[in-house]
């Protein structure tokens, strides 16, 4: 069951032990060609990885995941799609600097391998000082008054949210490298209404 965070009306959705990959599977994203390594951080040259066949399983549970979260927690019937699959890895010391990710409506990431790590999202600036930018005397960090936040994270966790929202990752101070299969999805078919004079079609 997804649990959900709730950032400035951001719905982030976190599901514990979504889907324990296997050996094989896990074998592939080690060994599909990366491109040049930035400090320890490695992205994949394929946009497409979970069309493999290898990862039939894994896409199947993923797009199903993405479905709910637009139909159980965005509350909207309109239908989505897979645009982009790929896959990350950060060594010892490497992370992800914070980005978002055009053209996307929902973005998701999937923890392959993750030791003792967050997912890192910049919200610029807290909801406290949405209206008022006024610098405020912090007694405890919460959702509401901070500029960013952390989400824990492990093998077998997926996160989903909403493409625009700018996120990284923490630095990886474990041996073990974090291996990541992320997934975009966008809109698909009709939208709005021509009373609106907002149709159109995808």
């Amino acid at each position: 069951m997804m649990k959900l965070l709730n950032l400035k009306a951001i719905p982030v959705a976190q599901e514990r032990n979504f889907y324990s990959i296997n050996k094989k599977e896990l074998d592939v994203v080690r060994k599909i060609k990366y491109r040049k390594s930035r400090k320890g951080f490695y992205l994949s040259e394929t946009v497409t990885l979970l069309e493999d066949k290898d990862f039939a399983p894994l896409k199947k549970v993923i797009v199903e995941k993405a479905k709910e979260y637009a139909l159980d927690i965005l509350g909207i019937k309109d239908k989505i799609y897979l645009t982009q699959s790929w896959s990350t890895i950060n060594t010892t010391d490497a992370f992800h600097k914070t980005h978002t990710h055009p053209n996307t409506f929902i973005s998701l990431v999937y923890y392959a391998q993750c030791e003792n790590a967050c997912l890192f999202f910049d919200l610029t600036t807290s909801s406290i000082r949405e209206c008022f930018n006024f610098s405020y005397t912090i007694k405890k960090y919460n959702i509401y008054n901070s500029e960013s936040w952390q989400l824990p994270v492990r093998t077998g966790d997926i996160v989903l949210f909403p493409g625009h929202i700018r996120h990284g990752s923490v630095v990886n101070e474990s041996k073990t490298p974090r291996i990541i299969i992320g997934a975009n999805f966008f809109l698909k078919g009709k939208l709005g209404t021509q009373k609106e004079v907002s149709n159109i079609v995808l």
